[in-house]
């Protein structure tokens, strides 16, 4: 069967990057659909869209809201697009990753015999040459910082619970018909746990990836991390397949902080932890800020995580604010 992919673009209010990820959409090796969903933009988005023609096609998605962007554009494929690939408009792509995709994804299909649900890929920092941007970058590339979800640095190819940005098919996504509405964030993680449920195979490789526009604010960065944990809570409440013990070890330290008579040696040992981290992962031209920066993130991430966990028990969720 001939592979034909499209391109599936949530955006609202993206002027800052919709026009370096539509780019690199139209600049593929091989040739797909673009689709764009605006949840109602009110800056240029929409006018910068325009510039693009017939190149593109533009849908406007009433619900605002991811899920309702995908589900929306899965009833108006055509009936000749096998794939759907999942972006969003503050990332972007290499010229060739479609085509890269596709070939593995024909690898493996021939590999195992049967029909792959989804493919993953990895996900790296974009260009951002901005102080707090770098520091979250290293801080999601420690290994206490990716956990096992979109950001985790993966090598190979492999079976997986949590793909990130999937060439997905379309057969499999009508299966389970679709995203889940309920879902602000982490929509992605219900569906592949649904996906695991019906049957469909899930996997990742590292054959390509997606680059992302990071948080360029402290306060951002907690407002993320805060909304990426309620979510797991609801997540794993629907699905208790999906919990990764590491995403509680910060609720764990805690505990022993508390129950142990030497309470002051796990206290110390994360303290050594953070900075050997920001040692280690800083990159080279961030200069030594990036030694307590990265700590400082992390720090962040597992706190704000975790009250995120314990928040998603008593909240339902609303629309993020904090990405325009």
């Amino acid at each position: 069967m001939e592979v034909r992919v499209c391109a599936v673009v949530p955006v609202l209010n993206e002027e800052r990057y919709i026009e370096r990820c539509i780019d690199s959409l139209l600049a593929q090796t091989m040739k797909i659909d673009v689709m764009v969903m605006d949840g109602g933009s009110e800056d240029k988005t929409l006018e910068l869209l325009s510039k693009y023609g017939d190149k593109i096609k533009v849908i406007s998605n009433p619900g605002k809201r991811v899920a309702q962007a995908r589900n929306l554009a899965l009833e108006n494929l055509g009936s000749e697009i096998t794939h759907c690939l999942e972006i969003i408009g503050h990332s972007w792509i290499d010229s060739d990753h479609v085509e890269k995709l596709v070939n593995e994804l024909k690898v493996i299909e021939l590999d195992t015999g049967v029909n792959i649900g989804a493919l993953g890929c990895r996900t790296e920092s974009g260009d951002s040459t901005d102080t707090i941007s770098q520091w979250v970058e290293g801080a999601l590339s420690t290994p206490i910082g990716s956990g096992g979800g979109q950001f985790q640095r993966f090598k190979g190819r492999g079976r997986t619970k949590i793909p990130a940005f999937c060439l997905h098919r379309v057969e499999a996504l009508r299966d389970v018909n679709g995203w889940d509405e309920r879902f602000i964030t982490s929509q992605d993680s219900d569906l592949s746990m649904r996906l695991l449920a019906k049957g469909w195979q899930l996997w990742r490789s590292d054959i390509s990836c997606v680059y992302m526009h990071k948080r360029s604010s402290l306060s951002n960065w907690w407002k993320m991390c805060h909304r990426y944990g309620f979510w797991r809570t609801k997540v794993i409440l629907k699905h208790p397949k999906r919990i990764d013990v590491r995403e509680f070890l910060p609720i764990i330290g805690l505990i022993m902080i508390f129950t142990l008579h030497s309470w002051w040696w796990a206290p110390a040992a994360y303290g050594v932890t953070l900075l050997l981290m920001g040692t280690i992962y800083r990159q080279k031209d961030t200069g030594m800020s990036s030694i307590l920066g990265i700590p400082l993130c992390l720090i962040i991430l597992h706190t704000a995580f975790t009250i995120g966990l314990f928040d998603g028990l008593l909240r339902s969720g609303r629309a993020p604010r904090d990405r325009s």
